[in-house]
Order: structure tokens, then sequence, then C-alpha cells
């Protein structure tokens, strides 16, 4: 068996192969998904042929004269300048006049992107033709439309509630406030105002990590993004499912719940991994590879579902957090401007020396996760920017025949079943 394993790195940074090379006589497992083939441009022409639940966007959008497409942002790996070019040729055959198409990056309470992150989210050509804005939670500029039955109110953002005919583009991954991501997620919390926000992650319980359908009778995070994106009027959904290569394998279009639970139902299947019994017990060392998921810091905690699953394995986790910035607006209760001003005014702290910690924390190799940033975000870990330095400390404390382990896409894959 190899005694090295080679995984994706850097999403949105170079998409490049990191190869982790461990001591002679360690046996290394690849515990990979399921997985999927790329979608070629034939099969996402068909799959916009024949939307779920709903017409033709081409048959949809007639007679509306101006569209608003909501997308995420770059915290999700969803390449959405490989399918917009189909879904502007939709609108086009519908006679939406292209000066009224608009882009919105729903991120929700994350930053701003830059204009050169836009071009990379929804292609170059694209973004220099259309207008395309990151939406703000904390603008004052936005739509009410009431609120829910329960109290939530409904503030969204004005270009997208103004807009005929709205589209959110995103993709479906395992989360764990509304099972998984995608569907109405863009709408609440993508582009949803601070009051609105506050009230969806304090009060509604969560629908569970990788869970499709609603658990019990009260309605969940996800109930309550849905039944914001019906008082909307969100007309359809653009989903896309990864494999471990973050090209798109499945594509989901149409009715926002319907094409949304049958994506979900493929992304379960797709990102499915299966940890043999033996793995669980005898693995010494589990390599969580946060890619996809691996430009944004925050995100790190999504790869770390399958530390339990190993009864005695010391854990390391592999995010480059090649954005570097932690900052989710709604936690930090302040705006970006605000944030960065703080941000410009505190002098950073020293990386602690190496150290190994013990088999219950977490061994994080980070090359831009900011200090101080890291030791609040996950107490009681280790952080290191020397990936062989972290090996070699592994080697020292490990037997001379250790197992490892390697979950290649830990940000995206779920426990499946041992067949």
């Amino acid at each position: 068996m190899s005694n090295t394993a080679t995984v994706y790195s850097r999403a949105w940074y170079g998409d490049e192969e990191l190869t982790l090379n461990f001591p002679t006589g360690w046996e290394v497992e690849i515990l990979g998904p399921k997985d999927a083939p790329e979608l070629s441009d034939a099969q996402i022409e068909k799959i916009f042929a024949d939307p779920i639940g709903t017409q033709r966007i081409a048959e949809l959008a007639k007679g509306k004269k101006s569209a608003a497409i909501v997308v995420d942002d770059l915290s999700r790996p969803t390449p959405a300048a490989r399918v917009i070019p189909f879904l502007l040729h939709e609108l086009a055959s519908a006679g939406v006049p292209k000066s009224e198409i608009r882009f919105v990056v729903g991120g929700g309470s994350h930053r701003p992107l830059t204009d050169a992150e836009v071009a990379k989210k929804i292609g170059a050509d694209v973004a220099a033709e259309y207008e395309a804005t990151s939406h703000d939670f904390m603008d004052g500029n936005l739509r009410a439309l009431g609120s829910l039955d329960n109290g939530m109110p409904i503030y969204l953002n004005r270009v997208v509630a103004d807009a005929d005919f709205k589209v959110c583009l995103g993709g479906i991954y395992p989360h764990g406030a509304v099972g998984f991501g995608g569907g109405a997620k863009l709408v609440v919390p993508g582009i949803a105002g601070f009051a609105t926000m506050f009230y969806f992650h304090t009060f509604s319980p969560s629908r569970g990590h990788a869970v499709i359908e609603k658990q019990g009778s009260e309605p969940d995070h996800r109930d309550f993004a849905e039944a914001v994106a019906r008082i909307l009027g969100l007309d359809v959904i653009v989903n896309t499912v990864l494999n471990s290569r973050r090209e798109i394998c499945g594509l989901f279009v149409g009715d926002f719940i319907q094409a949304h639970r049958e994506g979900a139902h493929f992304a379960l299947d797709t990102y499915g991994t299966e940890i043999p019994e033996a793995s669980r017990k005898e693995t010494d060392l589990v390599v969580l590879n946060c890619y996809p998921l691996d430009s944004d810091p925050i995100q790190t905690g999504k790869a770390l579902w399958a530390t339990r699953y190993f009864q005695k394995a010391y854990k390391m986790a592999l995010n480059p957090a090649s954005d570097g910035i932690c900052y989710h607006g709604l936690f930090d209760q302040i705006d970006y401007n605000r944030f960065l001003e703080q941000k410009a005014e505190r002098t950073e702290s020293e990386l602690p020396p190496p150290q190994l910690g013990t088999q219950d924390q977490l061994h994080v190799w980070s090359e831009h996760f900011l200090v101080d940033d890291f030791y609040k975000k996950h107490r009681g870990a280790c952080l290191f920017r020397n990936l062989d330095e972290l090996i070699a400390l592994f080697a020292e404390k490990l037997p001379a025949h250790a197992k490892v382990a390697v979950l290649p896409s830990a940000g995206i894959q779920v426990l499946a079943p041992e067949k």
C-alpha cells in the first residue's frame, strides 16, 4: 500500500493537486466519495430543455421585462460560469432585455466580492457585460415583504425583489441547518436583510446535516426559507452537484422545491462515503481535506463530520483558507467596512511553536488562516503552516506502520452505510 496521497486543494485559487508524503512503512487509505463524471455541454443543454416541475425557462420568462440571477459567493465552490451561458440563452430566447438582466451575489452576511472575484464566479465575459452586485445584509435599501406566521420579518434585496423574473443559481452541499444547501437558501439567508437573517438563525430549528426531508412536525430552517421564497416569487432554480474535482456532475433546473429535492437525493448518493469498520477501529491518523470548501477559513468546520467515526485516530484538517478573511457579519455584528477598520488597527499574534496536541485535539494545516482568527474559531486546536513539518511531528508520535485514512473532499462528503 502506498505511503502517499494526492488530493485537490485551493478551490478558486488554482484547484491544484497537493501530494501528502508520509513516512515509509505507513499505510495510506483513500476514503473518497462515490463520485460521478462531469456533465458535457450536450447534457447541460438537455437538462435546461427538460426542467423539473416547471416549464422551460425560455417559456416561463416570456413577457418579463427584467431578470435577477442570484449566485452564491466564493465560500461555495459552485462553478456558476459553466452554466450561466445556458441560462442567459434561455432568457434571451424568452425576450428578456439583456440590459435588464442583473446578477446579485447572495452571500448572506458574508463579505462583498471584489470585481476580480465576481469575474471568477460568473465568468469574465459575463462580468464585463452585465451588472453584478454583492448583497449587503445591513443595507437599508431593502424591500419589505411582510412577515411569516411565526413572526419572522421579511426584508430582501431590492434588485431581486423588484425583478420580473427571479433565478437562484447555486450548489447543493451538505449543511447542518438546512440539510443541503441550494434551493431557497439563496433567498434566506442569501439575499435577506439583518432582521430576517437574525430571526432565521436565532429562532428556527435546524434540519440536520445532509437530511433531505423535515424530521418531525415543526417547521425548520428550510421550511422558513422556502416560505419566504414563495412570497418573493422565486421562479426557478439552477442547482449544481459537484464531483471531487469540482466539476459539475449533476444539474437540477426547475421548481425550487422539486428540483432541489431531486438534486439533494443525487448529492447524497454522489457524496456518499463508506468508512469500513476496520478503518474506524485501526486508523491512527485521519486526514480531512476541506476541498472544495477550502477558500473560506470559516468553512473548515464542514469537513470535520467524520472525526467521530474513528475510534483512536489523531485528527488533521487541510484548509489553505486562500481567502484568508474570517468575516461573518451576522455573528461579528458589524458591517464589513468596520470589520476592515478594526482589522487594520490590530496586531496579529505570532504562530506558537509547532507542537503536536492530543488525539482529542484538531490539527490544522493552513497557509492563510490568521492566527488570532483561528484560535478564536477553533479553541484548543493546533495551527500549522508547514505541512511536511506537521507530518514529521506525527511520525515521531505514531507507530512505525501507522494507518492513515484520507478523505479527499471532506467538505462535501457524507457518511454512507457500509455495503
